[in-house]
């Protein structure tokens, strides 16, 4: 894919990134470089290789040097901490981890306990080219990207290239990227919507991914403004933030054609404010790690359709049924079901639950919605509990796991409130054992290093019990209130 969209254009600019600039054609030396170099350092097809790079060409250059060699990207988080970290190497496997040396100050400790794990920070930007391309398709597995389980541990999602280059095509004819686009690239592209819908989407049409380290108003204000961006993806978080700028009323972005939202649910105060405000409305986009983008609203957002995420992408089908399994009837709720040639096939080393959320070639989402009488699609809610910190899948499972081994903590119950611009804020509920005590600072302590920094409760209740049904039953939504 990549190999095709250098030959078309090769002199079109690949990524921009404060004052640099970097064409497809060099962007496709560096990779060929770069995959010299991972060969040289015993790198072979089926490897795992951990990326734990911020938003750039590095990053960009890694996925297509380790695709090109047919190993196996696993994108982590750059926030997470060393116990985190030392999940990911044992599951997946990886000997080698590609980084900077920034952040690898940040864990030499976990760098010495696993020996056998090489690292690299050197990754070329650009290069000479070079001898021996390669352009057979390969068929292999080429990431492993991780989902939140309802047990606290993550899951393994195992994607192939074709599932990739599936994912590319059905997002840009969808929403028609095409080659004079330029992608404002700020949500982290070591998560599904960032990898499928800038460094894929730019990949497959020759779009221009313009790239911020991280989120702050001022820069993507003013790159939005000043850089001619066409494509906006985001999280609820970020069109907050902008929608409730009070100094700006009425800004022009006269080349922004579409923003849209993934990973929860957009506020309809955020609808109304950003579109107010810049006379763009934000869409809705569907999607996970285990099938890439499913479904985007690209018709009319008046009235209720604001909130839908519109109807499926190209060549991808979304069902909704009941209980039995059945389609139910447009206004009626039921499961999400989605089939698409771009889903994973299942989950690394988990039989029981792939036979359960993967059948007859399609992926049993857990996400509750409904279809109107036009066919855009409504979400309603989900069977699993999840926390959408700052646009990150919190498992509350997983907090818990943590604080349960507190030694004066006797029981924990961690759910999500709603906070200032839609965003959620973790709260842990805490009976401590008696004749025990222990602070909430104890508690946020105790999480650091164990958990990620948007995984650390930001508010912490001690209880005398869990509110509890008759039936033992966990009443969460006593748990929970809105914070300002």
């Amino acid at each position: 894919m990549l190999a095709d969209t250098v030959q078309r254009l090769p002199s079109n600019t690949f990524m921009e990134w404060g004052e640099n600039t970097l064409s497809f054609q060099d962007f496709r030396h560096a990779v060929d470089r770069f995959s010299a170099t991972l060969a040289e350092s015993g790198v072979r097809s089926g490897d795992a290789v951990i990326l734990l790079l911020p938003n750039g060409p590095e990053f960009a250059t890694g996925v297509f040097a380790i695709a090109k060699l047919g190993a196996i990207a696993v994108p982590l988080n750059t926030a997470f901490q060393d116990k985190e970290l030392q999940f990911y190497l044992q599951d997946s496997r990886a000997r080698t981890l590609v980084t900077t040396t920034d952040i690898l100050d940040s864990h030499n400790d976990l760098i010495d306990e696993s020996r056998d794990c090489q690292v690299i920070t050197e990754i070329p930007v650009s290069a000479e080219p070079t001898a021996g391309e390669q352009r057979q398709p390969l068929k292999g597995p080429v990431l492993y990207q991780y989902s939140s389980g309802s047990t606290g541990t993550p899951k393994r999602v195992i994607r192939s290239q074709e599932q990739l280059v599936h994912e590319a095509n059905n997002f840009t004819a969808t929403v028609n990227i095409s080659s004079s686009d330029r992608i404002l690239t700020v949500v982290p592209l070591f998560h599904a919507h960032g990898f499928g819908n800038c460094l894929l989407a730019a990949a497959r049409t020759g779009a221009t991914m313009v790239v911020l380290p991280a989120f702050k108003r001022k820069s993507a204000l003013n790159t939005l403004a000043d850089k001619g961006i066409t494509v906006f993806p985001g999280v609820p978080f970020m069109f907050s933030i902008l929608a409730d700028s009070p100094s700006i009323q009425g800004m022009p972005l006269p080349r922004l054609r579409l923003a849209f939202s993934a990973g929860a649910p957009l506020a309809r105060e955020t609808f109304d404010n950003f579109r107010g405000k810049f006379s763009v409305p934000v869409r809705q986009l569907y999607g996970s790690t285990e099938s890439g983008s499913v479904a985007i609203n690209t018709g009319s957002t008046d009235g209720e359709c604001w909130s839908s995420i519109g109807t499926p992408m190209r060549n991808v089908e979304v069902r909704i049924v009941g209980e039995n399994g059945e389609p139910v009837s447009a206004g009626e709720s039921g499961e999400l079901v989605i089939c698409s040639q771009a889903l994973t096939h299942g989950y690394a080393n988990l039989d029981e639950v792939n036979q359960e959320t993967f059948r007859d070639g399609c992926f049993w989402s857990g996400d509750v919605g409904h279809k109107d009488e036009n066919g855009n699609i409504y979400i309603t809610g989900r069977k699993k509990l999840f926390i959408n910190a700052g646009g990150n899948k919190v498992d509350p499972g997983q907090v818990e796991e943590v604080i349960a081994r507190h030694p004066a903590v006797n029981e924990v119950v961690v759910v999500g409130l709603q906070g200032q611009y839609g965003q959620e804020i973790i709260k842990a509920a805490i009976v401590r054992n008696e004749g025990q005590e222990c602070t909430a600072e104890q508690i946020r302590e105790w999480c650091n290093g164990k958990l990620a920094d948007f995984k650390v409760p930001r508010v912490i209740e001690f209880r005398a019990e869990i509110p509890r049904s008759p039936l033992g039953k966990i009443l969460r939504k006593y748990l929970q209130e809105d914070v300002a």
